[in-house]
């Protein structure tokens, strides 16, 4: 279609802005409102002199050619193809990540090995012949895994997490990222009886040489070309409604107040903030559904060192919870160019919830305790090789699946998509656990509903569906493109 129209966009991160990147190349007028300083969101990369930081890692992987495609002719001259390398550190020793059975078995204590194998075969024996019922992330990891496995890994490392017991949580998340193991296949293996090997994930994947945020930020690029316009650190006052349209949002920063109208409103802020920010107010349901939809919080200690490099893992996953951090990351397995030569730096992903005491601590308090914790697993000389350090926070990283999210969902999804000139979409515009990919495929759609009257159920349809996310087979489309 030929006609201009003006969008606003409600957040810069990677859904809001895959949407106006398209909507922008089509010469539509399309405004951005972000709270940050720079675009990004959750994708943002923060530079610190030649040193590059995540907002926690992310990697480019699809089962979407088409996508695929997009994304890499958009950063053709920036992409790099780098090994996927991950550990789980557990009872003071590495196991792959994602967890695989062998390993269990040749890693753990003998007699530890021989009860998870056991606990195993019952589980599956005992949910074949009961159908038992997957409710509680505690139930789905139980059922297929047994208790054994569940006590030692999958449940300290999600009540970590999550901060909350994985009885509360819903099993769709289980279904949704944890790849299944086969510790029968396993044991015929090691007895030779089975020759042919297990699919694992992704060994390699996409990453611009500058950081993740390269991506959402070459988009804004190209939307400032097209003369879109970034009200950066903005935040949404009041999202003006009459009838079935959004007829405009006001926003602020700490001088200045505006109000916007638009012919078409594309939200990726969180969604319960969306509802509650709604004048005329929401209905007083709806207000309390939208305030049971929590999200989980992240601090980045981010540290640069003098030293050459820490291990050979992009992430190093630590479940046990006497240790602060949940993940370690080192950028320069990532990226070579995130570190000046001969340097390294690391990044530390804590969870936590928005006004607690972890998220309330000096830089200093959460350093000195992230240090001693490396110390107790083998990272000594973190220390006396940190040349700087300084701390990140995102207040959404993770919408929480509690048991009833669903029943909110079914409350909150029907109303918003009663606005006609609305569209929310994103991990935080849909409070869905989706992935980068997800979230930039979403935003795509967005512009095609708005540029071709694509129906809003199919952005709905991404990332819905009980899959794992980042299987082998995704990968081998990926490198096909090469």
């Amino acid at each position: 279609m030929d006609e201009k129209r003006k969008v606003l966009i409600l957040g810069a991160g990677p859904c809001g802005l895959s949407a106006g990147w398209k909507l922008a190349i089509a010469n539509n007028h399309v405004i951005f409102v972000e709270k940050e300083a720079q675009v990004g969101g959750l994708c943002q990369t923060i530079r610190h002199g030649e040193y590059h930081f995540d907002l926690g890692g992310h990697r480019f992987i699809t089962q979407n050619v088409e996508l695929a495609k997009e994304i890499y002719n958009l950063m053709s001259d920036e992409v790099i193809t780098r090994d996927r390398k991950s550990t789980i550190r557990l009872q003071g020793k590495y196991f792959s990540y994602p967890l695989e059975a062998k390993d269990l078995v040749t890693k753990l204590k003998l007699s530890v090995s021989i009860k998870c194998f056991f606990d195993y075969i019952m589980a599956t024996v005992s949910r074949k012949l009961l159908n038992k019922k997957d409710v509680s992330f505690e139930d789905w990891v139980v059922n297929r895994f047994g208790r054994s496995l569940y006590n030692i890994y999958f449940g300290p490392y999600s009540e970590k997490l999550w901060g909350v017991k994985p009885t509360l949580i819903s099993s769709d998340w289980a279904a949704q990222r944890i790849s299944l193991l086969n510790l029968w296949d396993v044991f015929k293996r090691l007895l030779g009886k089975k020759k042919n090997t297990p699919k694992t994930y992704a060994t390699k994947f996409y990453y611009p040489e500058k950081g993740i945020g390269r991506i959402p930020e070459k988009m804004a690029e190209i939307v400032s070309e097209k003369k879109g316009d970034f009200f950066l650190s903005y935040n949404v006052k009041k999202i003006k409604r009459d009838g079935n349209k959004i007829t405009s949002v006001i926003i602020f920063s700490d001088n200045e107040e505006k109000e916007i109208s638009a012919d078409f409103i594309i939200s990726t802020i969180p969604l319960p903030e969306f509802i509650q920010k709604l004048d005329p107010p929401a209905s007083d349901h709806l207000i309390q559904v939208s305030k049971k939809m929590t999200f989980r919080a992240l601090i980045f200690l981010n540290i640069l060192l003098d030293k050459e490099i820490v291990s050979d893992n992009t992430w190093i996953y630590i479940p046990e919870s006497e240790y602060l951090f949940m993940r370690i990351q080192e950028p320069k397995n990532w990226s070579p160019h995130s570190s000046p030569a001969h340097k390294t730096s690391l990044i530390l992903e804590i969870a936590c919830n928005i006004g607690d005491e972890i998220w309330n601590a000096d830089k200093k308090t959460i350093y000195e305790r992230c240090i001693n914790d490396l110390s107790k697993i083998g990272f000594k000389d973190i220390k006396e090789n940190t040349i700087e350090y300084f701390i990140t926070k995102t207040e959404h990283a993770y919408p929480i699946y509690r048991l009833d999210y669903k029943d909110h969902l079914r409350a909150a999804i029907p109303f918003i998509n009663s606005f006609e000139n609305l569209i929310c979409c994103g991990r935080q515009g849909l409070f869905r656990y989706n992935n980068m990919d997800h979230s930039i495929e979403m935003g795509l759609l967005a512009a095609e509903h708005i540029l071709f009257g694509l129906p809003k159920t199919e952005i709905l349809r991404i990332a819905s569906d009980e899959e794992i996310f980042e299987h082998d087979a995704k990968q081998a489309k990926i490198e096909s493109l090469e």
